[in-house]
């Protein structure tokens, strides 16, 4: 049995060199944008969620593990819709709020 000795990696580069990985600028993203965003995900998860639960049921699923991935990705679709309309209503309410 010949065990290969441990050698050193090499450094990854970036892209482009050592050119710095600009962020998007998400300050500019109107909050509809986020919402219909956010819902859009939600319905396309729901869809897909839906057909898993109906092929599950009638017995045709070749892959288990693909149906409860995509039943995640709905609850965390599900929760992250929650979180969003519940944060717009708490900032709305604050705003009103407010004395001018």
């Amino acid at each position: 049995m010949f065990i290969v000795p441990i050698t050193r990696l090499a450094p990854m580069e970036t892209q482009a060199g050592r050119e710095a990985v600009s962020k998007p600028d998400t300050s500019s993203l109107p909050f509809a944008d986020v919402l219909e965003s956010a819902i859009s995900e939600y319905r396309q998860a729901e869809a897909v969620s839906q057909a898993d639960a109906h092929s599950l049921a009638s017995g045709s699923v070749e892959n288990l593990a693909d149906v409860m991935i995509n039943s995640l990705r709905l609850s965390t679709a599900i929760e992250l819709t929650t979180q969003i309309t519940t944060r717009a209503v708490s900032a709305y309410k604050e705003v009103m709020q407010m004395q001018v």
